[in-house]
């Protein structure tokens, strides 16, 4: 019975039909290819008109790394919004949980000892606002701006000058 099941997958209609098939599938193929082509030059078109470099978000990166890994190694000829070698450090650091989103901007660099003396003068001083504070730091030949001030405040839950009273006007 097996062998009756052979004979009939080996039949000369289905061979024609393989080819058939066959034949669809490289066409379509050429097409998906020249599709793919023609999208690659698009893209270089529009990166070309952008002034400045792409930058991928922590999301898009995981969404690039999610449909290049379909892909397998071909990506390496594929991928144009970056270089292959930072995908390959996107995915390795993916893998190693190292692909962290990073906060963007200057690092801190007051001096842990200026921080505590601007907390220390605002509980002490409690009608001083960001402006007063920042002008004795000044006296102090110590430079801070009034946003500074104001983010080592709002770091420990310190309010603006008015809003520190727990008095009211009555008292």
């Amino acid at each position: 019975m097996k062998s009756h099941g052979l004979t009939y997958l080996n039949t000369p209609q289905n061979h024609v039909f393989q080819i058939f098939l066959t034949t669809i599938g490289k066409l379509v193929q050429t097409h998906l290819v020249r599709q793919i082509e023609y999208m690659k030059v698009e893209n270089e078109i529009l990166r070309s008109k952008l002034d400045h470099q792409v930058r991928c978000t922590y999301q898009e990166k995981l969404k690039l790394m999610r449909y290049g890994s379909r892909i397998g190694g071909s990506i390496k000829h594929l991928i144009g919004i970056v270089n292959y070698s930072t995908y390959r450090r996107w995915v390795i650091r993916f893998e190693n949980g190292t692909l962290n989103r990073k906060k963007i901007g200057r690092p801190r660099t007051t001096p842990q000892q200026v921080r505590e003396l601007v907390l220390r003068m605002a509980k002490e001083n409690l009608d001083w606002g960001y402006g007063r504070i920042m002008g004795e730091l000044k006296k102090l030949n110590i430079k801070l701006s009034r946003n500074t001030i104001r983010q080592i405040m709002r770091e420990n839950n310190l309010n603006p000058s008015p809003k520190r009273y727990e008095d009211s006007w009555d008292a």
